[in-house]
């Protein structure tokens, strides 16, 4: 697999305010799925390039819901 480390913001900007946005640093891509950790928890907060959500399991990405990702992601209750 192939990490590109060219920045690509539009999937998290096409989901969050800019000032939400900024609680990210763009990781990594790693194929079509961008990695975005907060800068506060350290987690990881993952988009593809259509902007589904997904998580690592032990089976591949599984697509789930984002906005209890970005809360669980972000320790937003």
């Amino acid at each position: 697999m192939t990490v590109e480390v060219t920045a690509n913001w539009k999937p998290i900007e096409a989901k969050l305010a800019p000032k939400l946005c900024g609680e990210f640093m763009w990781m990594f891509r790693e194929g079509e799925i961008e990695h975005y950790k907060h800068i506060l928890t350290r987690r990881y907060l993952r988009l593809d390039s259509s902007g589904r959500c997904v998580v690592a399991t032990p089976n591949g990405w599984k697509e789930v819901s984002f906005v209890p990702e970005w809360k669980r992601v972000s320790g937003r209750a």
